[in-house]
């Protein structure tokens, strides 16, 4: 599992080193992270992606040793280390991918879903590229804010710059990549949910269940709870269910009880039973 786990990491750092060559670095759109900082110091100060990328990240890295356990800086290791180099090979090795990409949107989405699928392998396997990721857990660990809000508040700001740096639609487009990458990052992370989980709080519990088992073929709980201001006893019917049964289920519900009170949410794995 460990091998598995190093291949799928090196796998997403592969993939965020190609779209940072093929999609961001060609049409001036500025990622987050040490990457996006490079791509602005090499217009600012012609100073090569690598060698900023380099630099940065072993500052990052020696900062880390300095404020956080080791145990967490070898966790950017691994990307502080192959993300540079999988770059120096792919634009010294592959030299030009000619995608015939003359759409700056475009480059922006598809650089956007590339990066973000890669950067989800790697915290899928609960590593980091290594950088910035480094300064955002020093931030998580020393100030009584959420880490998604460093991290955003971290990518809004590198962006900000890069739009001085490479003018305002450069910036839209790098809004649009973050947002799309930021998604892909949590769907790859998590999954995407294929099924739907329902709480259903009625007084008609035994019905909704002998309609979910008998019409649907699905298995339900039955929970017995009491109302916060009634006091009165309640009975809530949940069942996880695919996605295809979820308007079946919906209407259901409405024609058993039509005062029922349900909630439902995206469940992005259900294992065990039948």
């Amino acid at each position: 599992m460990r091998v598995k786990s190093l291949l799928t990491a090196i796998l997403g750092i592969l993939i965020c080193a190609i779209s940072f060559s093929v999609f961001f670095v060609p049409y001036g759109i500025v990622p987050s992270g040490v990457p996006g900082i490079s791509i602005i110091f090499h217009e600012l100060f012609g100073i090569d992606e690598i060698i900023s990328i380099c630099l940065l990240s072993g500052m990052f890295l020696i900062i880390g040793l300095l404020y956080l356990p080791n145990k967490d800086v070898m966790k950017s290791l691994l990307g502080s280390g192959l993300l540079p180099l999988f770059i120096y090979l792919f634009n010294t090795l592959v030299i030009k991918i000619d995608l015939s990409i003359d759409n700056n949107l475009l480059a922006s989405i598809v650089g956007g879903v590339t990066f973000g699928f890669g950067l989800g392998l790697i915290y899928r396997e609960d590593r980091y590229l290594g950088g910035l990721d480094i300064f955002n857990r020093i931030l998580d660990r020393n100030i009584n804010v959420n880490y998604s809000y460093i991290t955003l508040f971290m990518d809004c700001l590198i962006i900000v710059f890069g739009g001085l740096v490479f003018g305002f639609e450069a910036f839209v487009y790098s809004m649009i990549s973050i947002f799309i990458y930021r998604l892909m990052i949590e769907k790859i992370r998590v999954g995407i949910g294929d099924n739907k989980s329902f709480y259903i709080i009625t007084e008609h519990a035994n019905e909704i269940k002998k309609m979910i088992t008998e019409e649907l073929g699905h298995g339900a709980t039955i929970i017995k709870g009491q109302g916060a201001y009634s006091n009165d006893d309640k009975y809530i019917v949940f069942v996880a269910i695919p996605k295809r049964d979820y308007y079946k289920l919906k209407e259901g519900i409405k024609k058993i009880d039509n005062e029922a009170f349900f909630v439902v949410s995206s469940s992005y794995e259900v294992g065990g039973g039948k």
